[in-house]
Formats: C-alpha cells, sequence, structure tokens
C-alpha cells in the first residue's frame, strides 16, 4: 500500500498534526505532504525489505543445520556445473572436507 494511494490516511495524518497543535501551514503544504509520502512510502518499503531478509536469514538457518540435505544439494550442483568438481563431506556428515575438479 502506497502512501500517496490512500487519500483517508493522509487526511488522518492532517488531523493527528492539528491535533498535536502542529501549525496548519506545514500540513497544507503541498511539498510537505509530497516529501511526507515519500518519506512514508520509503519506511514502509524498508520494513518489507527487513522482513524479507529476516525470512531469508531463518531459511539459511535452516540449511545450515541440515548437512545432509546440504550435502547432496552440493554435489549435485558440482557435478550439473560447467566446470564439474567433486564434493568431499567429513566422515561425521558435518561440513564439506575438500572439493576436487574433476
Amino acid at each position: 500500500m502506497k502512501l500517496n494511494e490512500n487519500k483517508k490516511l493522509v487526511e488522518d495524518v492532517k488531523k493527528i498534526m492539528s491535533d498535536n497543535g502542529i501549525n496548519s501551514s506545514y500540513y497544507n503544504d503541498d511539498q510537505f505532504v509530497k516529501s511526507f509520502i515519500d518519506v512514508f512510502d520509503k519506511t514502509l518499503e524498508k520494513r518489507k525489505a527487513e522482513s524479507l531478509q529476516k525470512l531469508v536469514d531463518k531459511q539459511d538457518n535452516k540449511k545450515a543445520q541440515n548437512w545432509s540435505s546440504y550435502i547432496k544439494s552440493a554435489i549435485k550442483t558440482g557435478l550439473e556445473s560447467p566446470t564439474p568438481y567433486k564434493v568431499i563431506p567429513y566422515k561425521n556428515g558435518i561440513g564439506i572436507k575438500k572439493i576436487e575438479l574433476l
């Protein structure tokens, strides 16, 4: 939702500003309203990006905890890559010991 697409929200913000004693010359100025809308939209986009990053971080943590599927994925990727390589995991199955080019 973009702020400039929601006229009621803009009116609510103006009402809150007037209720708190902010001079009407500030919030009736078109330049102020435009800059307020820009700041609101940028803040909203930043919050969305942060929540998306948190989701990606959670998924990355799951990959690190599940070594067997990670190693299988690495082996498959290595064999299918343009420069094929072999992934050699540790004997205990946690981590990659080395990578050899084929």
